[in-house]
């Protein structure tokens, strides 16, 4: 997953302003640690019970995320 696709999938109100979170991140050199500490966040929170859609699909959204850095494309 490239950079932009990264940012296509994410909320709409992080999309204005210049700059982005994400570019925040990596150029910081703290992308990995913020993915990693989202998903811990969007797990824990439902650990009492069956999970919802929409924090799932955050949780693979920052596991796409991990997976794009990995592979040197964020």
């Amino acid at each position: 997953m490239q950079t932009e696709n990264v940012k296509q999938e994410g909320s709409e109100h992080y999309k204005t302003g210049g700059t982005e979170p994400i570019d925040l991140y990596a150029a910081g050199g703290f992308l990995q640690g913020f993915a990693i500490g989202s998903i811990i966040k969007y797990a824990f929170r439902n650990r009492s019970g069956a999970m919802n859609v929409k924090d799932l699909n955050k949780i693979k959204h920052y596991c796409d995320i991990l997976i794009s850095y990995e592979k040197g494309s964020v």
